[in-house]
C-alpha cells in the first residue's frame, strides 16, 4: 500500500519551462549555438536530452557546462514562478489523505522551501536536494535508504524519462505527468507504471487506485 508520495520539483510542482527556455536562449548567445523559437517548444519535448542538445548544436562536451551555468541562473528565479494549475489542490488533497509528502529536486532546499511558503503548499514532510542532473537514480535510493523507506510504499510523481529511469533501478512505482519537460509519448516510450494527464486524474489514481 502506498503511503508516501514523492514529488519531482521543476516540471512537476512548478511550471518552469517557458523561463529555462528563456534562459537557454541567453545562453546561447554567450556559448554561441542555436537559440530556440516558441513555437518549437512542443516539438523539443519530444526529443531526447541528446537530441535536444544536437537541434541546437550544443557539442556533447559543452553539455555540463551548459547545464551548471542554466541550473544557477535557474535557481536565482524560482521566486518567480507558478504552480501548475491543480496542482496546489492536488497536494493538499493528498496530505488531507494523510499521505507523507516529500520533493527529491536538484533546485536547493532553500529555493524550494521559499517557493512552497509563497504559494502556500510547505506541507511537505522532507525535501531532499541532489546537485547531480543525470544521477536522480542515486539521488532516490539515498532518499529511501535515509528514511528507511521501502520501494513498494513509496510512489514517485515525476515529469521527465530520467524520473522513469531512476524508479526503475530503485523498484518504486512511477506516475508521470503530462504537463511538464517531457511530452506524453517521449514519456511513453520509458514504460513508466502510469501516465496522468490532469492532477485531478492523479489525485484519483493514488488515492483510489494504487
Amino acid at each position: 500500500m502506498i503511503k508516501h508520495v514523492v514529488f519531482d520539483f521543476d516540471g512537476t510542482i512548478v511550471d518552469s519551462r517557458y523561463l529555462a527556455v528563456e534562459l537557454l536562449n541567453q545562453l546561447a548567445e554567450k556559448y554561441r549555438f542555436r537559440k530556440l523559437k516558441e513555437k518549437e517548444f512542443e516539438h523539443f519535448r519530444s526529443l531526447s536530452i541528446m537530441e535536444r542538445c544536437k537541434a541546437i548544436h550544443v557539442p556533447v562536451y559543452m553539455i555540463p557546462i551548459i547545464l551548471t551555468e542554466l541550473r544557477r541562473k535557474y535557481q536565482e528565479s524560482t521566486s518567480h514562478l507558478t504552480v501548475f494549475m491543480g496542482v496546489k489542490e492536488l497536494i493538499r488533497g493528498l496530505k488531507e489523505k494523510g499521505f507523507e509528502l516529500s520533493i527529491i529536486s536538484s533546485n536547493s532546499i532553500d529555493n524550494i522551501n521559499k517557493f512552497l511558503r509563497k504559494n502556500n503548499i510547505d506541507v511537505f514532510d522532507s525535501i531532499y536536494s541532489s546537485s547531480n542532473y543525470f544521477g536522480k537514480d542515486k539521488a532516490l535510493n539515498a532518499f529511501l535508504r535515509k528514511h528507511k523507506l521501502n520501494g513498494k510504499d513509496v510512489v514517485y510523481i515525476g515529469d521527465e524519462c530520467r524520473d522513469i529511469v531512476a524508479c526503475k533501478k530503485n523498484n518504486v512505482k512511477i506516475i508521470s505527468v503530462s504537463w511538464g519537460y517531457d511530452s506524453i509519448e517521449l514519456l511513453a516510450k520509458e514504460n513508466p507504471d502510469f501516465i496522468v494527464k490532469n492532477p485531478r486524474e492523479l489525485f484519483k489514481l493514488i488515492t483510489l487506485k494504487i
